[in-house]
């Protein structure tokens, strides 16, 4: 883990939102806390170092922009 990747405790949550110009309650701030850890746990899922060319293909062509001959 590094220092990007560490969860903020509610009290640094709570600065940086005052900082972004919320004004949240304190039931407010919880929830959003909540959220904040949920997404933290979500990104931490995310597979890391894959290189560009291991996607796979995907190519989609609208009905519309089909040609017909």
């Amino acid at each position: 883990m590094t220092a990007s990747d560490e969860v903020l405790s509610v009290e640094e949550f709570r600065v940086r939102a005052a900082q972004a110009g919320l004004v949240l309650e304190e039931r407010e701030v919880d929830v959003m806390y909540e959220g904040y850890l949920g997404l933290q746990g979500l990104l931490a899922r995310l597979p890391q170092g894959s290189a560009f060319a291991d996607e796979p293909a995907s190519v989609f062509m609208a009905s519309a922009t089909r040609v017909v001959r």
